[in-house]
C-alpha cells in the first residue's frame, strides 16, 4: 500500500486485466500509481467483461484519476470493433451527448487476451435496476429515456465516425447463424427481409444506437448516460425506435420468474407506450416505417436465441455462461411466430 495515500495493493483475486493495467500505468506515469479502492468485476456480460477501477497517483493525467471502466472484448479478433466504438464515443462526448469517453484502446495480448477499452465511468445505476428499486419513478424515467433517444437522432449525421449501415448491422448475425447452422427457416426469413431492403433504407440518415433500452442507460438523478455503442451506425431512426419498442413488448417472455413475467406482461407495454408518446413530443413517428422495421429486429432476436441454444457461441470450457438463462428457450419458439405476424403486417 502506498504510504499515507489510502490506496490498496491488488490481491491475488483481482482480475489479471486490472493488475496488467496497474503495471502499465506505473510504467508510464510512475511507481506511485495505485488502486484507490478495491476493483469490482462482472465477467458474465453478454459479449464482454466489465471491470470497475479507480487509480490514484500524482503523475496520472486528470482523466485517469477519475473512476474508470475496463471493457474487455470476449474475442481476440475484435480490435477494430473496439477502436470504432471508441471513435463513436469520443465523437458523441465532443458533441455534448451523454456517452462516456474512451481514453484508450489496448490491443489483444497487451492487457488481456481480447481488446480492452479504458473509459470514463458514467455515474449512477443501470436504469433497469433503478426501475426495479423505485417503480413509482417509471413514468418519469421512461420519459427521460425517450427524450435522450430523440436527442441522439437529432444530432447531425455528417462527420459521424462510423459508416455502418443500420440494416446491414441487424442482418449480419442472421447471415452468420443461418449459414453456420444450415437453418432453412432463418434463411427464408432473411430472404424475406432482404426483399424489403430498398424500402428500409429509403429514409433520412440519423445517428442510431442500435440497442437502446434500460440495460444500456445509467441514471443519476436527472442525468442519463448511454453506454454500449457496439451496434451504433447510420440509418433510419425508425429502426432504432422500433427495436426499443419491441424490447418493451418482449420483456415478459424474458422475465426471471412467473411473478415477474406476469407483471411485465402489463408493465412492459405501458412503458413502451409512455416511451413512444414522449419520443413523439420531440419528433413525429411514421407508424408504417415502425411496422416495416419490426420484422428486422424480430429476425435478429430469433437468430440470437437460436445461436445461443444451439451452442454456437459457447465460451471457454469450464467458464460460467448465463446467457442462455437470459434468453429463455421460449423465445426460440415465440420469435418465429411473431416474425411471421410482423411480416404479414408490413404495409404494402
Amino acid at each position: 500500500m502506498g504510504e499515507g495515500t489510502g490506496s490498496v495493493e491488488p490481491s491475488t483475486d483481482v482480475a489479471p486485466v486490472v493488475r496488467a493495467l496497474l503495471a502499465l500505468a506505473r510504467q508510464r506515469w510512475g511507481a506511485e500509481v495505485e488502486l484507490g479502492e478495491p476493483p469490482t468485476s462482472n465477467t458474465e456480460g453478454f459479449d464482454s467483461e466489465i471491470h470497475l477501477v479507480h487509480l490514484t497517483g500524482g503523475g496520472l493525467p486528470e482523466a485517469w484519476r477519475q473512476p474508470l471502466v475496463l471493457r474487455v472484448k470476449a474475442d481476440a479478433d475484435r480490435l477494430e470493433e473496439a477502436q470504432q466504438e471508441a471513435d463513436v464515443q469520443r465523437w458523441l462526448a465532443d458533441t455534448g451527448f451523454p456517452a462516456p469517453r474512451v481514453l484508450a484502446v489496448h490491443p489483444p495480448g497487451e492487457l488481456a487476451p481480447g481488446a480492452v477499452q479504458v473509459m470514463e465511468r458514467a455515474p449512477g445505476t443501470m436504469l433497469l435496476d433503478a426501475l426495479k428499486a423505485r417503480p413509482w419513478t417509471a413514468r418519469r424515467s421512461i420519459g427521460q429515456l425517450a427524450a435522450v433517444h430523440a436527442r441522439l437522432h437529432a444530432l447531425p449525421a455528417d462527420g459521424f465516425p462510423r459508416s455502418d449501415d443500420l440494416l446491414d448491422r441487424r442482418l449480419r448475425l442472421t447471415r452468420h447463424v443461418a449459414a453456420a447452422l444450415d437453418d432453412a427457416a432463418l434463411g427464408d426469413g432473411l430472404r424475406r427481409v432482404e426483399a424489403l431492403a430498398d424500402r428500409l433504407r429509403d429514409a433520412p440518415a440519423a445517428v442510431c444506437h442500435g440497442d437502446y433500452h434500460p440495460l444500456n442507460v445509467l441514471v443519476d438523478g436527472d442525468r442519463l448516460s448511454v453506454i454500449d455503442w457496439t451496434d451504433a451506425g447510420i440509418g433510419d431512426r425508425h429502426g432504432d425506435v422500433a427495436r426499443t419498442l419491441l424490447l418493451f413488448q418482449l420483456a415478459a417472455i424474458a422475465g426471471g420468474n412467473g411473478i415477474e413475467r406476469a407483471a411485465l406482461r402489463v408493465v412492459g407495454p405501458l412503458l413502451g407506450r409512455r416511451y413512444r408518446r414522449t419520443y413523439e413530443q420531440h419528433a413525429p413517428l411514421d407508424p408504417e416505417r415502425l411496422a416495416l422495421w419490426t420484422p428486422v429486429h424480430l429476425l435478429h432476436g430469433w437468430s440470437q436465441a437460436r445461436a445461443l441454444h444451439a451452442g454456437l457461441f459457447e465460451r471457454e470450457e469450464g467458464a460460467h455462461d448465463d446467457r442462455t438463462e437470459r434468453v429463455p428457450p421460449a423465445l426460440v419458439d415465440e420469435l418465429p411466430r411473431r416474425f411471421d405476424a410482423a411480416m404479414a403486417a408490413v404495409p404494402a
